[in-house]
């Protein structure tokens, strides 16, 4: 039941959010708008290789993932409310956005570096083992997967339980092992909806490149792209979130 209730949670939810859809369009929309200047000098880059453009398209990755995380601690808060009391606003959305960015980025930070640790380890095994190695990078990219999984919902606890990095790490495990199946259970719901809606996009950029040609284009696609991906992210964060709560005997109210 925790599964169904949740990804209708999910489109409840997002039919009531497209102002915080809204943002993260236009934040998404940004991006790529970017990404369509920069994409071209980035190509030709390969070809002569300047010290420049290497920077800034450092430096701007980072921005992005610096203000990815305070849009994703926004979020989580005005779902979090959505759900738990029928109601949220942009000024909740805004102040989660500050008061988790720090746990958020610190949660972050771990699941990288664990994950990082495993795929190194894989690596290592294949550079110098070579075919052999694949006995030992199997198991390892396995494990990365296993271990991202069972720290999957730390984000969400740091908001919901106001939990400190570690801990929400610590609890989150716990409760993915107890509920491993289902949480497999409802990202496969998710991931197939997200398929669905990929496939869309897809649809709409191959109408747009036979209808239009160039930048246009592209422009137009980023526009689609980043409400479509806007939406669904909302959508997503709604339905493990009501999860979440459902699983940890949170109390929640309709949204």
């Amino acid at each position: 039941m925790a599964i169904k209730a949740s990804v209708k949670k999910g489109f409840e939810v997002t039919k009531k959010s497209l102002t915080v859809i809204g943002i993260l369009s236009v934040f998404g929309f940004v991006w790529s708008f970017i990404n369509i200047y920069i994409a071209p000098k980035i190509q030709a880059q390969a070809a002569a290789p300047s010290v420049k453009i290497s920077v800034l398209v450092l430096i701007g990755s980072l921005i992005f993932i610096l203000a990815s995380i305070f849009l994703q601690a926004g979020t989580l808060g005005y779902v979090r409310d959505k759900i738990k009391q029928g109601k949220s606003s942009l000024v909740a959305f805004t102040a989660a956005g500050f008061k988790y960015y720090l746990r958020l980025l610190a949660v972050g930070i771990i699941i990288t570096l664990i994950a990082m640790l495993f795929i190194l380890v894989a690596a290592l095994a294949v550079a110098f083992l070579k075919k052999p190695g694949l006995v030992i990078a199997i198991p390892a990219g396995l494990a990365a997967i296993y271990a991202v999984l069972l720290m999957f919902f730390a984000p969400y606890i740091v908001v919901v339980n106001e939990e400190k990095p570690i801990a929400s790490i610590k609890k989150s495990a716990g409760l993915v092992k107890k509920n491993f199946l289902r949480v497999l259970g409802l990202l496969g719901i998710l991931i197939a909806i997200g398929f669905v809606i990929g496939l869309l996009a897809g649809a709409i950029l191959g109408l747009l490149n036979i209808a239009i040609q160039g930048i246009t284009a592209q422009v137009i696609y980023a526009v689609i792209s980043s409400f479509l991906n806007a939406l669904l992210g909302i959508f997503v964060t709604a339905s493990f979130m009501n999860f979440y709560l459902e699983i940890s005997n949170t109390n929640t109210a309709g949204a």
